[in-house]
């Protein structure tokens, strides 16, 4: 069996080559965790590294050029000239020709939503709500007589103690659960391979005493009432704490598959708390599982990065389970709100559970002290049918990485955008899988274009282009 070193709150490690140049959670710490099979980072031993070229990115004068017409392409579907935005250059200023990466090209003009092959409920907004304060956070709360959708009020301030007393009891009793499972693992011995399970993670009740006695509880401080969606024009360019999600699954108590999941899970932090998605289908787009051991749910891009203020998160959390007919015949799987309250474990890998009554979700994420957001776009092109896999990597992150997209592809372009977090001065990795040859753009904080890409070999598959703006927006 894995050591204690080696996995917690999860698996049992598997070593891959990412990890050998990006110490992360995964390897560092005890709190390492649930990492999944089909890790496309086992594959990259096979990867063929380019030499580093200089900077500045190479330059596109001819506008027939593939290259030049990938760029233009992806500026007219992900414009660099919002009023919000500061700037798409590097951090250390450039002009806009300056700021192309190094381009394996392709032509077209389709547009696609901020999550990729997905129809999102609500995308990304680009208004901002003249009731938000910009900054860390500190004006978030609202006033005690604004209409909130806090059922605190429904209860008597007498029976405050009692749900206070029932949350802490029932909390305490799913941690001792955790606590017996965990103790009896460590015992099989270390030849037994058993994963270790989730932490379980703190589910607000309906109502807490805060909320009944009027006080600054989450529904307030988060504002869950206003179910919009957080600007994608805001950000800081200077490092701070982010939250990076790396996968969210479910487990059945009654699996009955395949079966269709739709709903939403979004994160609401104190820098604007309105949702802002990583899982977000409606009920005519709803996610098909097949089988119990892929009960992955595709997460999408947040519409901008997830900042990690005054130590404290919130996630938002509503599953259901399509069945036939109508809506009535729906079954609501995992519902309520989770607040993440870490202070001083920055850096590590979590792997915690969202327990609830029919199901629970498995969630792997971190916490990345100095980091800023990272805007990948991508454009490619195949004309003949190819499964294309992108995943990024980067210091930090689970030995899976951040998976990007994973489709087939045949014909018409593909572009897509997504946002994550890099610590400052680090690298990014974004890595191509393409029937089962690999290709790697390597990015970093401060530098312009990528400082390594993939040979003319990535031809034979089609036409591909990469770019990574880091730290792009300034809301201060």
């Amino acid at each position: 069996m894995a050591s204690t070193e080696e996995q917690k709150y999860g698996g049992s490690m598997e070593y891959s080559y990412h990890r050998t140049h990006y110490p992360n959670a995964c390897t560092d710490d005890d709190h390492a965790g649930l990492c999944y099979p089909e890790d496309p980072a086992d594959l990259l031993d096979r990867l063929e590294i380019a030499e580093p070229h200089e900077q500045p990115a190479r330059i596109v004068a001819d506008v027939s050029d593939p290259c030049e017409i990938a760029w233009r392409a992806l500026d007219l579907i992900f414009p660099r000239e919002d009023d919000e935005w500061s700037s798409w250059s590097a951090r250390e200023g450039s002009s806009d020709e300056d700021d192309v990466a190094h381009v394996q090209g392709i032509d077209g003009d389709e547009e696609e939503t901020d999550c990729p092959g997905e129809n999102v409920v609500d995308d990304c907004s680009t208004e901002e709500g003249s009731d938000y304060e910009d900054g860390d956070g500190d004006d978030q709360v609202i006033d005690d007589d604004e209409e909130t959708n806090c059922p605190g009020k429904l209860y008597p301030e007498s029976e405050a103690d009692e749900i206070e007393r029932k949350w802490a009891k029932s909390t305490f009793q799913q941690f001792v659960e955790h606590t017996k499972i965990w103790d009896e693992i460590m015992a099989l011995g270390d030849e037994d391979d058993t994963p270790l399970p989730p932490s379980p993670m703190k589910v607000f009740p309906d109502a807490t005493a805060a909320c009944v006695l009027g006080l600054d509880c989450h529904h307030r401080v988060y504002r869950t009432h206003d179910t919009s969606t957080t600007p994608s024009t805001l950000g800081y360019r200077k490092p701070k704490a982010m939250l990076q999600i790396f996968s969210l699954r479910l487990s059945s108590f009654e699996p009955s598959y395949p079966t269709s999941v739709y709903g939403i899970f979004a994160i609401r932090d104190n820098f604007d708390p309105r949702r802002n998605y990583v899982f977000n289908h409606s009920r005519d787009d709803a996610v098909m599982v097949q089988k119990q051991e892929s009960f992955v749910l595709p997460l999408c891009s947040p519409c901008r990065g997830m900042y990690y203020v005054l130590d404290k998160t919130l996630l938002e959390v509503d599953l259901w389970e399509k069945n036939e007919g109508d809506e009535s015949a729906d079954k609501q799987q995992i519902s309520g709100y989770v607040e993440i309250d870490i202070v001083f474990e920055h850096d590590f890998l979590f792997c915690e559970r969202i327990p609830g009554d029919k199901c629970n979700l498995d969630i792997t994420y971190t916490i990345l002290s100095r980091s800023v957001e990272a805007v990948i776009q991508v454009y490619a092109k195949v004309d003949h049918p190819h499964h294309v896999r992108f995943t990024a990597f980067s210091t930090g992150y689970c030995k899976d990485g951040v998976m990007l997209l994973d489709d087939k592809l045949f014909g018409s372009e593909k572009l897509f955008q997504h946002i994550v977090a890099v610590k400052a001065n680090e690298e990014l990795d974004v890595v191509l899988e393409v029937d089962n040859s690999l290709f790697k753009w390597t990015f970093q904080d401060e530098y312009v274009g990528a400082v390594i890409s993939p040979d003319d070999s990535i031809f034979d598959y089609g036409l591909f282009f990469v770019r990574v703006m880091f730290a792009p927006k300034d809301s201060q």
